[in-house]
């Protein structure tokens, strides 16, 4: 049992967005608790059943591939239960679990020609070698009242399966490539919605996914360590778009991390939050920065 959960666990971290590193043991001790965890994907009650790309389709119902369940139970907050989809969410304790297939619900020329999901990449873009999407079964344990870690910053490029959950369920990865790769010659190979999978299939953003969010201020999803991720702009607190701005125009300017402080029309007290923006690691516009701004929760693959 020992030797198989090490395994899961090297195996976890050779699965880091597209690059592999560690920064700590507590962050590793993280991983090897989450695999530890007892998961199950493969059925109604957790992700629905196995999509398989060849016949995979969108359920008009859900706007999620067919036979995938998507489901928020009533206990989780307004901002989450009336957002997320394509994914299985609950209350444990004093975390948010999410439990997701990764299977993206949008064409993608990542599920393969033979798939009715399927559509060419876009004008100038090339391929990720022979990667395709394939069905995970991704366990998130996100904090549900997330505070700043004021000292020692956990990096975002510690051997993190994913480390944020996109409203419609989907991985978000860190502002760094593939080892030999730099993520801003990486975007080359983002499908029509900025996603793309890595090797064992994991599809994943690290930019707005284009179906979600594109240069707005609409929700993208949430982090490891339970602060939102917004898009290019901030809401200003209100419903309507005509005073959507940049932050440090609508609120205070962002941190390293993509971060700040500001009301928000779903956090109307204000909260810390994620912007989709430029990233001076990744040399492109990023979901976050290389560090968290609170102690992130677990995932496991």
């Amino acid at each position: 049992m020992l030797a198989a959960s090490i395994s899961i666990v090297l195996f976890v971290l050779s699965l880091t967005n597209c690059k592999t590193k560690s920064d700590s043991d507590e962050e590793n001790l993280l991983l090897l608790a989450a695999v530890a965890s007892q998961r199950v994907c493969a059925n109604s009650t957790f992700t629905g059943t196995t999509v398989v790309n060849s016949t995979a389709t969108l359920d008009t119902n859900t706007d999620c591939i067919t036979g995938m369940t998507s489901s928020m139970s009533s206990d989780l907050p307004a901002w989450i239960r009336n957002n997320f989809k394509c994914a299985v969410g609950s209350v444990s304790g004093s975390n948010y679990v999410f439990r997701s297939q990764n299977i993206p619900n949008n064409k993608s020329y990542y599920f393969g020609s033979n798939s009715p999901m399927y559509e060419a990449l876009g004008a100038g873009q090339k391929s990720a070698g022979n990667n395709q999407i394939s069905s995970q079964c991704l366990v998130y344990s996100i904090p549900s009242s997330p505070s700043e870690k004021l000292t020692n910053k956990t990096g975002t490029q510690s051997g993190y399966v994913s480390v944020g959950i996109t409203v419609n369920g989907l991985a978000i990865f860190n502002n760094a490539a593939a080892p030999g790769d730099t993520l801003a010659s990486e975007v080359q190979t983002f499908d029509q919605k900025n996603g793309h999978p890595q090797s064992s299939g994991v599809y994943h953003h690290h930019s707005q996914p284009k179906n979600v969010s594109e240069d707005d201020s609409k929700l993208i999803g949430v982090l490891l360590d339970g602060f939102p991720v917004y898009g290019l702009k901030c809401d200003n607190n209100t419903s309507t778009t005509a005073d959507d701005d940049a932050p440090g125009v609508v609120g205070p300017s962002l941190d390293s991390n993509h971060g700040h402080i500001a009301n928000t029309l779903l956090f109307p007290g204000g909260i810390y939050h994620y912007h989709y923006a430029s990233d001076v690691t990744a040399g492109t516009n990023t979901l976050i920065g290389s560090q968290f701004h609170g102690t992130p929760g677990t995932v496991s693959n």
